[in-house]
C-alpha cells in the first residue's frame, strides 16, 4: 500500500484581511475529500519570518524549510497583486531551495 501524498498549502498573502483564507480553506477541503491526500497548511504569519533576507540564521525559516521539507507537492494560493504576486510569497520562495527540489508545485490565484 502506498503512502499519501502529504501536499502542502501554501498561503501567498499576509495581509490584514486577505482574501486567501476562504481559498484555502475552499481548497484544503476539497483536496480532503480524497484519501489519498494528507494536508499541511502552511501559512507564513506563523513563522514570524523576516521582512527581508539577512543572510543569518533565522528560527522562523529554520521552521519553515523543515515544514517544507516534509512535503511530497504543494499548492500555493497566491492573490494577484500588481500583475504579480505578493513581496511575502516571493520571499518565502527566495528563501527555500532543496526543499521544492523536484517536487510539484501547482498554484490557485
Amino acid at each position: 500500500m502506498q503512502d499519501n501524498i502529504r501536499l502542502a498549502i501554501i498561503y501567498g498573502s499576509t495581509r490584514e484581511g486577505r482574501f486567501c483564507d476562504i481559498v484555502v480553506n475552499w481548497a484544503a477541503s476539497m483536496i480532503r475529500r480524497r484519501a489519498d491526500f494528507e494536508c499541511d497548511i502552511v501559512d507564513p504569519l506563523e513563522f514570524d519570518l523576516p521582512a527581508r533576507h539577512t543572510g543569518t540564521d533565522h528560527a522562523g525559516l529554520d521552521r519553515l524549510k523543515a515544514r517544507l521539507a516534509g512535503a511530497d507537492a504543494f499548492v500555493v494560493v497566491t492573490p494577484e497583486y500588481n500583475h504579480s504576486f505578493p513581496a511575502a510569497l516571493k520571499f518565502l520562495i527566495d528563501s527555500v531551495a532543496a526543499e521544492w527540489q523536484a517536487k510539484p508545485v501547482a498554484f490557485i490565484s
